[in-house]
């Protein structure tokens, strides 16, 4: 379950030179946001930890590039997640519904932003590596896909609804569980993120304010304390199961889409990430609802 303990002792020295001003919304020029390389065989999964605000008018252009990474690799292989905060960011506890102001930043997205040393943004961390401004991003992310690994993660989601669920409000649990097998005997750090897509609320870009953007990729939660998420030891062959359960938020601050809801399962140690998945919480129209893949909903 979460609480909010954070670990804040996970800094990164090494940073790109004047990459970081303090407190700015970075501007990238048009040819720069984006260089797609050469086709390339995606050996495994990166996180690109997108770090993102409502007030940052340079932002969207960071939102396409991800979307050009995801075009390029597929969203199996990129996983882009979008954490609100810092200075540019609005806090949910200044949303208001019934106004049509709909805020994203958290306190767990401020504590991950913290254990970087992040104050410029747009910026991105690729595998829990330096942050790096959104210029570098696609060569990061493509030599990142060519690393061999031998993590793999079996990801398994379901939803158990709470007696005052109904059609359109969801007050129940979600529970994940993974069966994360290694090549080696390692010591590592299991982290669960829930995400939400299709989050329609106000941006500002540098065209001015956008009253109904679409945002994607939105962090909302995380099941573990800390950046890194619960220690574990995996053993040569040997499949670990790590299981996790959160509440959903549906109240006058924070109200989940439970059909536009996705986990993200992180596996890393010292060196960063090892191997990332993600999974709907639930199956959506386009997956095999059926045969459930793992996914069901409890009843």
């Amino acid at each position: 379950m979460m609480n909010s303990a954070y670990i804040k002792s996970f800094l990164y020295a090494s940073m790109a030179a004047g990459m970081l001003c303090l407190t700015a919304c970075d501007d990238v020029k048009p040819d720069d946001r984006y260089i797609e390389g050469e086709p390339i065989a995606a050996e495994r999964a990166v996180l690109l930890e997108d770090f993102t605000g409502q007030n940052c008018v340079n932002c969207p252009e960071a939102h396409e590039v991800i979307e050009q990474l995801e075009e390029q690799y597929g969203r199996d292989k990129v996983i882009a997640v979008s954490i609100h905060c810092g200075s540019f960011g609005r806090p949910v506890s200044s949303t208001n519904f019934e106004r049509g102001r709909v805020y994203l930043m958290t306190d767990e997205g401020n504590a991950i932003m913290e254990a970087y040393g992040i104050t410029s943004f747009p910026m991105g961390v690729v595998d829990m590596g330096s942050p790096i401004t959104m210029d570098l991003w696609s060569t990061a992310v493509r030599n990142d896909l060519q690393q061999q690994v031998d993590v793999t993660i079996d990801l398994q989601t379901a939803y158990a609804p709470d007696e005052t669920d109904t059609d359109s409000e969801w007050h129940g649990a979600i529970k994940v569980s993974s069966k994360i097998i290694s090549g080696t005997t390692r010591n590592v750090n299991v982290q669960y993120w829930i995400v939400e897509s299709g989050i329609v609320a106000e941006q500002r870009s540098l065209n001015g304010k956008i009253p109904e953007y679409v945002h994607n990729n939105v962090f909302r939660a995380q099941m573990f304390p800390g950046l890194k998420g619960t220690a574990t030891t995996l053993a040569d062959g040997i499949e670990t199961v790590v299981e996790g359960e959160i509440q959903t938020r549906w109240n006058d601050k924070e109200r989940w889409e439970l059909r536009n809801l996705e986990v993200v399962a992180i596996v890393s140690d010292n060196t960063g990430v090892l191997q990332v998945t993600r999974k709907p919480v639930i199956p959506r129209d386009e997956d095999n609802a059926d045969e459930g893949e793992g996914t069901e909903t409890e009843e």
